[in-house]
């Protein structure tokens, strides 16, 4: 498991420390074809009202082999959603074979700007995990009814904060790995709705 680890993360090219994170949840590799989940009806293959558009894996992020072979170690299978692109940044998600929420993200106008992560806590995102990003930098994706997504400190304060449009965000301020706390998920009219802990 560490090794797969250790893999997915050199995965993720520099310089963009938010793209090469270790997530809490760790990889897992399994050799299966990518099915959705009971729960998700075909055209809710995600749980979240952006459905976008089926593209095949191989063309999300073109080039970067080593971020191809970690989607191909996620199970991630042979089409992504292309769910659009907000400040610069295209976003894709998928299932696992194992059901569980995959993202990847390209900086569209920046070659090293990309990376990969999966959301591997049960049940996940969207039914557990409101918000799936990466934990340095506010970029991923949301579930419907989550307005604004935010870093949060051990104390409370809040070191950033990013509009969600269409169950999508991207904040450009990069907080850092372990300096945020928490990642919350607020409500249109400002009510707390997830806290999920990030690791330290």
């Amino acid at each position: 498991m560490t090794d797969v680890i250790a893999r997915l993360s050199a995965a993720n090219p520099v310089p963009v420390p938010a793209s090469r994170q270790r997530r809490r949840w760790p990889l897992v590799v399994v050799a299966a074809a990518v099915l959705a989940p009971a729960a998700f009806a075909a055209d809710r293959l995600l749980g979240i009202a952006n459905e976008g558009t089926s593209v095949p894996t191989s063309s999300v992020l073109p080039g970067q082999s080593q971020l191809d072979q970690a989607l191909q170690e996620m199970q991630v299978g042979d089409t992504m959603q292309e769910l659009g692109t907000v400040d610069g940044v295209r976003i894709y998600a998928g299932r696992s074979a194992t059901g569980h929420v995959c993202i990847a993200i390209d900086h569209v106008a920046q070659t090293y700007e990309k990376g990969v992560l999966c959301d591997w806590n049960e049940p996940g995102f969207p039914d557990g995990d409101k918000v799936l990003t990466f934990p340095g930098q506010l970029q991923g994706i949301a579930a419907d009814g989550v307005a604004t997504v935010a870093f949060v400190g051990a104390d409370g304060s809040v070191l950033d904060s990013t509009p969600v449009t269409d169950n999508l965000f991207a904040s450009s301020t990069r907080i850092g790995l372990g300096v945020a706390a928490y990642v919350e998920g607020l409500a249109a009219d400002g009510s707390v709705v997830a806290k999920q802990k990030l690791p330290g």
